[in-house]
Formats: structure tokens, sequence, C-alpha cells
């Protein structure tokens, strides 16, 4: 995924990323909860959307910086965090800080999107002081949720379907070797899960618009983004009630003194 379609995507969800459903801040409270910040901990939310991690961190009194490439998520979450350090259009290859400028950086759900991750580390590593920790979440496994299978299963089904270029913005991330290969030291991971309720299919099928999963969506050919839906759509309607399992995989490293 190119920056540019990045920053355009992150642009259209802006005004209803994360409110259909409290997915990333879910996440980002279990994420906080892991790394215990001090108060008084500066952090750099990189790839901040709508300000999942930032509000977290804030809540323990960390002095929290935000960034995102895309402007409309920057303008939200300047909005509505105000004891925000600083909010700033960013690319997460080139950080604007002078070296040594945080104690923490934390990212949630945005290394695997990037075009490269290895070039992120290593900027993360520069402006973290000795000692600091960068610590990003992916995407995870969830345990006991056999009900939400199919979905997974049907992006895997419907990816031939979308011409070459386009589509997931994901792509496939040695969580460790990253880590290990910019030179961070005490690597670690933790595994981590939610399951949120769902009013109903068009919640969720609106969900599914309001984030990363739309580029996927948009980009199938009109019958088959309409096939998609309605398999979505079908295998929901036998849930009673609609509980969203989702899990995430937690890893840091820290800046070698």
């Amino acid at each position: 995924m190119t920056a540019e379609r990045a920053t355009a995507l992150f642009d259209q969800v802006a005004s209803v990323y994360d409110e259909v459903l409290p997915f990333f801040a879910g996440f980002g409270e279990q994420h906080m909860e892991w790394l215990a910040p001090a108060p008084g901990t500066r952090v750099l939310d990189l790839g901040a959307g709508r300000g999942a991690l930032t509000g977290a961190a804030l809540a323990r009194g960390c002095q929290v910086t935000a960034v995102d490439c895309a402007p409309g998520m920057v303008e939200r979450i300047a909005a509505q965090y105000p004891d925000v350090h600083g909010t700033r259009v960013m690319d997460a290859h080139r950080l604007d800080f002078p070296d040594s400028s945080f104690d923490l950086v934390c990212a949630g759900f945005v290394v695997h999107l990037l075009d490269d991750p290895a070039a992120a580390a290593q900027e993360v590593r520069r402006v973290l002081a000795p000692g600091g920790v960068f610590s990003f979440s992916v995407p995870g496994a969830v345990e006991d949720a056999p009900e939400w299978e199919f979905y997974s299963a049907l992006f895997r089904e419907f990816q031939p379907r979308i011409p070459a270029g386009e589509g997931r913005l994901s792509r496939p991330l040695d969580e460790q070797q990253l880590l290990v290969t910019a030179g961070f030291t005490d690597v670690g991971d933790t595994d981590i899960e939610q399951r949120l309720p769902v009013p109903d299919a068009d919640t969720f099928w609106n969900w599914a618009l309001s984030h990363g999963s739309r580029a996927f969506i948009d980009a199938l050919p009109a019958d088959s983004r309409s096939e998609f839906e309605a398999r979505v759509r079908a295998e929901l309607a036998i849930m009673d009630p609609i509980v969203f399992a989702s899990g995430a995989s937690l890893w840091r490293g820290t800046s070698p003194a």
C-alpha cells in the first residue's frame, strides 16, 4: 500500500473511525495496561488514528505527542484530546523529531501497513532515548471463537477477485526480526483479545467500512462486493447475540542504553 493510498483511505474514514464499535480503543487500553508507563513518560503515538493509545496514555499521566499520515485523523485527535502535547501530520518513515525525544513510541495496528517497516523501526530507535521502549500491535488470533472463522476465510476466498496492487493494506511481517534487526533488545510479546457486543448486522457492516478493511471491500468488483456483503450478513443472521471476537499480538523492544 503506497503512502498516498493509505493517506486517502484514512482521511476518508476519519469521521467514523472507531466510532461504530470501540475496536481500537479496547485494544489500546489493554496495550497501555501491558506497557504501564509511569506518569510523565514522553510518549509518541505513531499512526495515532483517532487516539486509542493517546487517550490511554493521557489517562496514565503521560506527555503524549500524536502523529498520523492522515490530516483528518490529526484534526480530530487534537479536538478530542486537548491535553495532548502536540499533534502533527507525519510520515512514520521520516520522523521530524530530534534524536532521543521520547521514552516510549507506541503504534496500534500500524506497522504491518507501512511501506517499509524496517526504515520506520530505525527512525523509532533514533527518536527514542536510551533505554526507551518501542511497542506495537498487529492483528492476532482469538481462541474459542469458531463462529468467526468465516470472516477471515471470506477475505482469503475473495482476494483473487481484486486487481493486482489493490485491496488489503497489510503485508507479512516478522515482528521479532523487525525489532532485532533495528537493534532493539529485550524483545517480548503477548497476546490479547476482546469480545465486542454488536447490536445488529448493519452495525457490523458499517464497522467493516470504517477502517482499513474498507480498502479490500472497495477494491472488489461490484458484483463480488455485493456477494461478500451478503455472505457476511448471512453468517451474522445465525448469531444470537452477535459478539465480535478479535485478537491482537503486542510486541515491545528496548533501545540500548
